[in-house]
């Protein structure tokens, strides 16, 4: 289970902003890139209204920032503007790693040296603090980062004295909820069929990819015109940007026993270069979430049970428990440890995509074979 965010949502951040609520700090941390930019973009696009992207005035720090410049930005008033925007993503100023975090500069010297070296005395990190804690009315400074380091003092003063909008990724279960918004805000709706499509697309993925979820629903949008009812045809036709897609066509074929075409999908996979760590990793999640409820029923649990145990939508564990009836648990364990054990060899080179052929060829084998003992 996740940890509690200690900050706002990216949603109700966003409707603050459109109630015209403009902070002077404003930091951007999580590791989903759809919600970061979102955020950022809403965020400008409120503060510079109607003026074009191209023609906004932002002063960007990426890395080596300089505190007497980024000192001077901050508390000269705008002439022109009307606003002064400062975005930051310095990792070495934000992510102080933990072993420097207080240490100070040496000083020395005494009297007019002394009130010189008061303010050098500082850590780079803490003079920052130091100016988010006095930010002018005039002025906006965004923070972005993937991740921070939560023990940090700087992090907690973040987190307790400026709007921390925390854009982690959204946890699978709460996908119907992420895409019915989309569909709504494009004037459409999933239908229960195309969410679980989509949800079968995604059924080894914890965190779903929603910058390429999004681009997918706008062309569902653009493709069903004056239709506004998306069916799981429409999610057929035009989910192909993710790379889901080929692996959930792998473990539909193997879980069919169909060698011919899994094999065929495995050739074009190779063709396409996917990693095959990756590739494996994902077939891997496949056979064990089979196999999960197959152990589960052999235990006496229902599918409600293993649905409220593994945090999974019950329709795919009726799913994985349809596809269980054509294996046999030895042969679930066989292919997982051969699998594990490809993943464990790849850096050693040679044959691997060979190796994954045979494993392929025989977990879709319609009857028990000795050699299934040897996978």
């Amino acid at each position: 289970m996740k940890p509690k965010s200690s900050g706002l949502a990216p949603d109700v951040f966003i409707k603050q902003i459109e109630n015209g609520n403009i902070p002077t700090v404003v930091c951007i941390v999580g590791e989903e890139p759809y919600y970061r930019d979102l955020v950022r973009r809403t965020l400008l696009d409120a503060i510079f209204t109607d003026t074009p992207t191209d023609s906004r005035d932002i002063s960007v720090f990426e890395e080596k920032t300089d505190m007497k410049k980024l000192d001077t930005l901050i508390n000269t008033y705008p002439f022109f503007s009307g606003r002064t925007v400062i975005f930051i993503t310095d990792k070495e100023l934000l992510n102080l790693k933990a072993e420097a975090e207080g240490k100070k500069p040496k000083t020395g010297g005494k009297g007019k040296a002394k009130e010189k070296t008061k303010e050098t005395s500082l850590s780079k990190q803490e003079q920052f603090q130091n100016l988010l804690g006095d930010v002018p009315d005039f002025c906006t400074v965004i923070l972005q980062a993937e991740k921070m380091d939560g023990r940090q003092k700087f992090t907690k003063f973040l987190q307790k004295e400026t709007v921390f909008v925390d854009c982690s990724p959204v946890d699978s279960r709460y996908l119907p909820s992420w895409l019915a918004r989309q569909a709504e805000q494009r004037g459409g709706h999933l239908d229960r069929g195309a969410v679980q499509r989509i949800q079968e697309y995604l059924a080894t993925v914890d965190n779903p990819p929603l910058q390429l979820l999004a681009a997918e629903v706008e062309k569902i949008a653009v493709y069903a015109g004056d239709r506004k009812n998306w069916t799981a045809a429409d999610v057929d036709m035009l989910f192909s940007a993710l790379p889901e897609i080929g692996v959930f066509a792998l473990n539909n074929a193997i879980t069919a026993k169909n060698t011919v075409l899994a094999l065929q999908l495995l050739a074009e996979e190779q063709k396409k270069n996917t990693y095959l760590p990756l590739l494996a990793a994902k077939l891997l999640t496949h056979l064990r979430s089979i196999l999960m409820v197959k152990e589960g029923e052999r235990l006496g649990r229902s599918a409600s049970q293993i649905a409220a145990e593994s945090h999974k939508a019950p329709f795919l564990i009726s799913m994985w428990q349809k596809e269980g009836t054509k294996f046999t648990e030895a042969r679930l364990r066989n292919g997982i440890q051969a699998l594990d054990t490809l993943v464990e060899e790849i850096s050693l080179g040679g044959r691997q995509y060979d190796r994954l052929e045979e494993i392929i060829a025989v977990l879709c084998a319609k009857k028990v074979v000795k050699r299934e003992c040897s996978v």
